[in-house]
């Protein structure tokens, strides 16, 4: 059993320090003066009634991917609480008490908050434990907490945590808190159902959308259809012949802020209405004109030459470099390719939405935000309030995905309350959400490898969005790279960022994992074994970073996926006619994802018949929601590979709905499997891992099945039959 040091735990440190604020948690008793009911909080997560009521207040977003059953499963075993007995509720954004740690992305939250989460609950288990042993006059080594309760070890003796309390809120933390072994958790490690499931199969799990105020108006806003645009005057006399429809206001933009998570509002016209549909169809019937601005000029095909100019700009970066310098020297021969990944969108299956009360003095706000600090801050800063001032209840949401880091759609709903004194609900509509977004950004990658007399690499150039080789995307095979940065392109002069599940590593992972099998192909080697070959040379890298922007890279545990991988999907056995394979392997944070993809290429037609995914996410903490959340990976990275993208025409999105917007229907996933690795390490992230990695197999397999080589995505007829 591990322990804690109580000066360790107690003082006020970051994530890398291992304790959590645990100064602003005491005083350990918080006893409200009704006598009938002890209410004890003892930390920002745990809150113990007398009744025996036990509250876990989750600090994480919760979009789907399961963290808060996470978490939660955390808190039981350490507390030693009944998982099901646990009631839910969900923190508002609260600089104060979570620091930094508070925001979902990024595939974060279970593995930041593990370590603070079980030190807070362990802390409060071992104070229940004393309570209990001065009750009864027992040593403590005599007792443990299980279900709620603390027990007397060979007895049936036991007492519920909520009739300790009256002795527990009047203890300080003992000096040492030990932590329990892994032989010791119920839950952790084991298949657990989130408590939501039932409600949310019933319709029944409140999220920000379905939130109702008193003297709440609904506001549907028609945004202006080309970014960086302006309005210049619109007719609303139809709309506001709509039943339910109360007013219509023209709204400014905010500009983007430095940190692109924040600002970014277009400029458009608001329907306000005593209900969403009534604001909806006021919207429909607006006429507007538009100042379309200088984007109206541009396409695709300019940002493709803009980039393809910025190619020359060789800010290096690169730590390596005059190691990959002196590789290229000596070069024999140098292969070239670059690599091409489209404008995408969240398509998130909730459309954006806020509620906004801003009386003047005070702002309180309800969305399902992955960013419930930073939209705090950024409402501060636009409305001037101090951040003590600002509210940000954050409920359940249907999928984020990296969208809704953004406080844009926040920010909409605190500018119209503002404006109308009155609470106000924002609701994106289907279009909304896919025409007049944030995108994730258009990208072309380009490699570059000096080979020798043989054909075996010497040395790697990249030219992309990564700026070093130890950053956000880690770099695993060891073999010397010339890093540069293209600094002169500014991604949102086209259309305006957003992230999108896995962010800068999709494009990254596309490129390095095809380019790496273009490498095998010129050495005549199998590409799983080129790759192991690799990572068997290469060394443990190491880095003091943040834990949400990049870790240690050991490329041991990528081989051990990728041997694992390699094993269960059958790789170089004969398959059955016409079905070929494609490999990837990829680091991602301090997780590592391996991929094998089995797929038939007939009359230009690519079908995906299964893919094979070993994931290292450390301890496992739910099994079943890992195993869940690489399957939703996979599912949403083939989207990108084989279905529609986001095109753009004279600064205008093309698409409008799903019609023209494809995304996988449930008849084209091909079968998955995944397997976990069995590991002691810290849990890390599991939500991302293995988007950037299917793009690259299917290409890969691809290539094995007809010897074309296609460098884009999503994959064109053209391109398999030209």
């Amino acid at each position: 059993m591990d322990s804690i040091n109580r000066r360790h735990f107690l003082k006020i440190s970051g994530i890398s320090g291992g304790g959590l604020l645990l100064s602003a948690m005491i005083p350990f008793g918080c006893v409200t003066e009704e006598k009938e009911l002890i209410d004890w909080e003892p930390n920002f997560f745990i809150r113990i009634q007398s009744d025996n009521q036990i509250t876990f207040s989750c600090s994480q977003s919760e979009m789907g991917q399961g963290t808060s059953t996470g978490l939660a499963m955390i808190m039981a075993d350490e507390l030693g609480a009944k998982l099901e007995d646990l009631k839910f509720v969900f923190a508002p954004g609260s600089e104060e008490k979570f620091q930094h740690l508070q925001d979902t992305g990024g595939s974060n939250g279970l593995r930041m908050m593990y370590q603070p989460l079980r030190e807070a609950a362990a802390t409060t288990r071992e104070i229940l434990i004393e309570a209990a042993a001065q009750k009864w006059g027992l040593p403590k080594s005599n007792l443990y907490a299980e279900d709620g309760m603390v027990k007397e070890k060979g007895s049936d003796r036991l007492i519920p945590f909520g009739e300790l309390l009256e002795v527990a809120q009047n203890l300080s933390a003992p000096s040492e808190i030990p932590l329990k072994d892994k032989s010791d958790f119920k839950y952790i490690g084991q298949s657990v159902r989130s408590q939501k499931s039932k409600q949310i199969a019933l319709g029944r799990l409140p999220y920000s959308i379905d939130v109702k105020l008193p003297g709440m108006v609904y506001a549907a806003i028609q945004r202006c259809p080309v970014w960086k645009g302006s309005l210049i005057s619109f007719d609303d006399s139809e709309a506001r012949k709509i039943p339910g429809v109360i007013d219509v206001i023209a709204m400014e933009g905010t500009e983007l802020q430095a940190m692109d998570y924040k600002g970014g509002v277009r400029p458009g016209v608001a329907v306000i209405a005593e209900n969403t549909w009534a604001a909806f169809e006021g919207k429909k019937a607006l006429n507007i004109e538009w100042n379309l601005g200088p984007n109206a000029q541009k396409s695709e095909s300019d940002l493709k030459k803009e980039l393809e100019e910025s190619k020359t700009n060789n800010s290096i970066v690169s730590f390596d470099f005059k190691e990959g310098q002196a590789s290229f020297s000596k070069g024999k021969k140098i292969l070239e390719a670059s690599y091409e990944s489209p404008f995408q969108v969240n398509a998130c299956m909730e459309p954006l939405n806020a509620v906004a009360d801003h009386n003047g003095y005070k702002v309180e706000i309800w969305s399902g935000t992955q960013a419930p600090s930073l939209t705090r801050e950024r409402i501060s800063e636009l409305t001037k309030l101090p951040p003590a001032a600002i509210t940000v209840h954050n409920p359940p949401s249907g999928g984020g995905f990296g969208r809704r880091f953004f406080v844009d759609f926040v920010e909409e709903a605190v500018i119209l309350s503002r404006q109308l004194k009155r609470p106000v609900k924002v609701t994106w509509s289907r279009e909304d959400t896919i025409a007049t977004n944030k995108y994730h950004p258009y990208r072309v990658e380009y490699w570059s490898a000096a080979l020798d007399s043989e054909n075996q690499p010497l040395g790697l150039s990249y030219h992309g969005v990564v700026s070093r080789p130890g950053g956000y995307r880690p770099y695993p095979y060891g073999l010397p790279m010339i890093f540069h940065n293209r600094l002169d392109y500014k991604e949102g002069n086209l259309l305006p960022r957003a992230s999108w599940r896995s962010v800068f590593a999709h494009p990254w992972g596309l490129g390095m994992e095809c380019f790496i099998d273009e490498l095998a192909f010129e050495a005549g080697q199998d590409p799983l074994q080129f790759r192991l070959d690799l990572l068997d040379k290469s060394e443990v890298f190491l880095q003091k970073r943040l834990p949400y922007v990049g870790d240690d890279l050991y490329p041991q545990k990528l081989k051990r996926t990728l041997e694992m991988v390699g094993e269960k999907a059958g790789w170089g056995k004969s398959k059955e006619d016409n079905v070929y394979q494609g490999v990837s392997a990829f680091a991602y944070n301090t997780s590592y994802c391996s991929q094998i993809a089995d797929v038939s290429v007939v009359e230009g037609k690519v079908k995906v018949h299964k893919v094979t995914a070993v994931i290292d996410c450390g301890l496992a903490i739910n099994p079943s929601q890992v195993k869940s959340q690489v399957e939703g990976s996979i599912i949403w990275g083939l989207s990108a590979t084989l279905k529609d993208a986001i095109q753009v025409s004279n600064g205008a999105v093309l698409q409008k709905n799903f019609h023209d917007y494809d995304l996988l229907r449930i008849r084209e996933c091909p079968e998955i499997e995944v397997f976990i690795v069995d590991s002691d390490d810290p849990p890390s992230g599991t939500g991302e891992p293995a988007v950037p990695g299917i793009a690259p197999a299917v290409l890969n397999a691809v290539f094995a099945a007809t010897g074309k080589r296609i460098r884009k995505i999503p994959i064109a007829n053209e391109d398999l039959l030209g």
